[in-house]
């Protein structure tokens, strides 16, 4: 089997595998560039099957243990990025192609976040943020600019809230909050250590959690409610550009847009 054909196989194979291998199989087709940083604990954990389990699945694909499996599956997400990457052209490109690229890159960015996004999700995230007293959002680095944007968000709709990117700040605010409170963590990555310690420390105070974060990261596993946006597999040459803010900006629109629908007038601030 080639390595650009490791994805068509799996979902090829989903209608043989027996229910727990198939639970395997749709995780990592969810989020295939978050599997290939996974353990083999971490897979059997996320996917709710044994370790044993996962074993079986990897020899189904002509792979003789997870390690070999995950080695696989990059090479061949490394093709896919490179076969969507049209090759450098030794002149010049005109400026308005470059333009049309960064515009492509970003609608690409928004497609997968849409087809990564769970409804149910959204719809319970945007509940428990609607009952909360007051809401702290944290974000770090550059998730600490759609924290910001988030405030003005719920701002809009009287929603008491704070934003928190530096976290110092985070982990003085977090032993503060309550059980009637919530913190809105959003995470490019999810696995910045900073806010995942102040995350727990907001877990401990009792504040609901609820997070913008990879599926299957720490921060998504720590919140009550995740909403799973796996923006930090999206790369381009434009490597300065920062498409994966993109689709999680969108995602936040999604929120927001479905807690105005939920209290279409302002809440007064309590």
């Amino acid at each position: 089997m080639s390595d650009s054909a490791l994805l068509a196989e799996i979902r090829r194979s989903l209608a043989r595998l027996t229910p727990a291998e198939r639970r395997i199989a749709e995780t990592i087709l969810q989020t295939p560039h978050t599997a290939i940083t996974w353990s083999i604990a971490d897979a059997a954990r996320i996917a709710k099957v044994s370790e044993p389990t996962v074993i079986r699945f990897c020899r189904r694909l002509e792979c003789d243990g997870f390690p070999a499996f995950r080695l696989k599956l990059a090479q061949a997400l490394a093709v896919l990025e490179r076969d969507k990457t049209p090759a450098r052209s030794a002149s010049p490109k005109p400026e308005t192609t470059i333009v049309d690229e960064v515009f492509a890159h970003a609608r690409q960015a928004i497609d997968e976040a849409r087809a990564d996004l769970d409804i149910e999700s959204l719809q319970r995230a945007a509940r428990l943020l609607l009952a909360a007293r007051r809401i702290d959002i944290y974000g770090y680095g550059g998730s600490g600019f759609v924290a910001s944007e988030a405030q003005h968000r719920f701002a809009a709709l009287g929603i008491a809230s704070v934003s928190y990117a530096d976290p110092t700040l985070q982990m003085v605010s977090a032993p503060l909050l309550t059980r009637r409170d919530a913190v809105f963590a959003i995470s490019l990555s999810g696995r910045t250590s900073y806010l995942i310690a102040n995350l727990e420390l907001a877990r401990k105070s009792g504040a609901r959690l609820v997070a913008i974060a990879p599926s299957g990261s720490p921060v998504a596993e720590l919140a009550d409610v995740a909403i799973g946006v796996n923006a930090h597999r999206f790369t381009s040459r434009y490597s300065h550009v920062p498409f994966g803010r993109v689709s999680i900006q969108v995602v936040l629109e999604a929120v927001t847009a479905l807690m105005a629908s939920a209290a279409p007038s302002p809440r007064r601030q309590r």
